[in-house]
């Protein structure tokens, strides 16, 4: 009965401590809480929307990370990826980029590839004929192909809506996740980039538990 007992206590210790640890995250502190919430898109689980730029070195960092811990979510949360420009030439051409390999479907081979191309391999994107020349390189397809991609009103009415989602999220700094077109976590109050993730799931486990 003794071990019972004290099986019991400890259960009733846990259950204590874990809610010490998910009072830790407070709005405004830990995270923002949007006046407006975003639509987000359809799709299982609870929107997980990851705001970069290719060009971001921290977003280079933050990439494996990220999708290590997807991975671990799985079904429960919808990964959107939304590449931003800053008003900077040369991230508007990286965000038509991933946009061109979103119409195409290449993400998977392309996404990590693109990061690895400029902060590993030192690889300088300065024209859309370099960005279709690496697409197409990485994916096997035409470089005419990609170049029409990158050049299509598919790709310019999503760079339309990616730059409304940033300012409707009031995105100033990559990387930036949001939850549920509801919250909005970044590094700073975060405390780094593993806190966005573990605030970010502290959010997912939120947004669940009230559907």
């Amino acid at each position: 009965m003794l071990g019972l007992r004290s099986l019991g206590l400890a259960v009733v210790l846990l259950a204590i401590a874990g809610g010490a640890v998910a009072q830790e995250y407070r709005a405004e502190e830990h995270y923002q809480v949007l006046d407006e919430p975003v639509a987000t898109a359809e799709g299982e689980g609870v929107e997980v929307r990851e705001f970069f730029s290719y060009g971001c070195p921290h977003c280079h960092d933050f990439e494996p990370r990220l999708a290590a811990w997807a991975e671990r979510m799985g079904d429960d949360i919808n990964l959107v990826h939304t590449p931003v420009t800053f008003n900077r030439e040369a991230w508007a051409r990286l965000a038509r980029a991933y946009h061109a390999a979103e119409v195409l479907d290449i993400t998977e081979q392309t996404h990590q590839a693109m990061f690895e191309a400029i902060h590993v391999e030192g690889r300088r994107f300065r024209s859309d004929a370099d960005i279709a020349a690496f697409l197409a390189e990485t994916a096997g397809l035409e470089t005419s192909e990609v170049e029409d991609t990158l050049n299509s009103f598919a790709v310019d009415s999503r760079m339309r809506r990616t730059e409304r989602l940033g300012q409707d999220y009031g995105i100033r700094s990559t990387p930036t996740v949001t939850v549920a077109g509801r919250y909005v976590v970044d590094v700073r109050r975060a405390g780094g980039q593993q806190g966005m993730l573990d605030v970010a799931e502290y959010l997912v486990r939120e947004e669940a538990a009230a559907q």
